[in-house]
């Protein structure tokens, strides 16, 4: 039996909670935030207290971005196991420094890069693999998002340079992962930012766009924005290769909009589930510690997402 530690029991740490449940041979032993959460099971008030306890094999950071190393790495230095959620870190180096004391010790590191699990994005990664839509000539990701009063009143640290880290950070890594998981590391040719509705709330833009190619010359756009009115409207990825094109939208790129290819027909696939989807980071660590499989989401493809991000943001200074 997997036993997890929960730090941090904001929104995202409640997700973690429901994953967990779904997950055979994987158990809750505890859970803790610096502020009190009455609905949070086996609580406690101090990070040490999970830190100490000896039954505890995983710790499950789900604190602020700005924290995510020291923790992951006061937690491999107490002999647990790491669950980092996105994003690994705010800079490279921190990550590094992360993935030395993992070496060190033996300790696994997982990054919480659940989107690659949906069908959809398995989908896509078999047929890139397999050439079938030939060669790729184009890549746009548009991620256009409403984040207003509601979300940053609600967690203080959100929207705050030093903790959040900027709107690519705690809004869209994910979607990051899915342009590095899909077609590997990008050179970045430049970027614009700009902050339009959010002056008041957040520290850095509230929209931006970068440019980028790939190795094989490939070009591409990622479009991004937290200034949609009321409710969020997209996330797209649309592919166009030599012979087809394919894109994907929904909330979490889960669906298949547009299909039309050579060698690629439309499949049927099972709906997605965001919980299941962070589920099998679980189901993963489970079977890694346990020598029964290899680690899916490491924290080499983490510490890259990271400095993808961090080469965007370069282009502010």
């Amino acid at each position: 039996m997997l036993k997890v530690g929960i730090l941090g029991m904001g929104h995202i740490g409640k997700k973690h909670l429901q994953a967990i449940d779904s997950v055979n041979g994987v158990e809750l032993e505890g859970t803790a935030d610096v502020a009190f959460v009455p609905d949070a099971p086996k609580f406690s008030g101090n990070y040490q207290s999970l830190l100490d306890n000896e039954d505890i094999d995983i710790i499950s950071v789900c604190t602020p971005n700005a924290l995510h190393a020291e923790q992951s790495i006061q937690a491999i230095k107490a002999q647990k196991h790491v669950i980092c959620e996105k994003p690994f870190a705010l800079n490279k180096s921190d990550c590094e420094s992360v993935i030395d004391a993992s070496l060190h010790s033996g300790k696994f590191v997982f990054c919480v890069m659940q989107n690659r699990f949906s069908p959809v994005s398995q989908w896509l990664k078999e047929v890139l693999s397999e050439n079938r839509l030939g060669e790729i000539l184009l890549v746009n990701v548009a991620c256009y998002w409403n984040r207003d009063e509601r979300y940053y009143k609600a967690e203080g640290w959100k929207g705050d340079i030093d903790m959040d880290g900027g709107t690519l950070f705690t809004q869209f890594a994910h979607y990051v992962d899915t342009l590095y998981y899909l077609f590997g590391n990008v050179n970045i040719l430049d970027a614009h930012f700009e902050n339009y509705t959010h002056k008041e709330l957040i520290d850095f833009e509230d929209s931006g766009m970068f440019s980028f190619k790939f190795k094989n010359g490939a070009m591409g756009t990622f479009q991004y924005s937290t200034s949609v009115w009321n409710k969020n409207l997209e996330s797209t990825m649309t592919i166009i290769g030599s012979k087809g094109s394919i894109k994907v939208g929904g909330q979490y790129m889960d669906q298949i909009l547009h299909c039309h290819a050579e060698s690629v027909t439309l499949p049927e696939l099972p709906s997605n589930d965001n919980i299941n989807n962070l589920a099998s980071i679980y189901r993963n660590a489970r079977d890694v510690i346990g020598g029964q499989n290899k680690l899916m989401t490491n924290a080499m493809d983490g510490m890259r997402v990271v400095d993808i991000i961090e080469r965007v943001y370069q282009f502010k200074k």
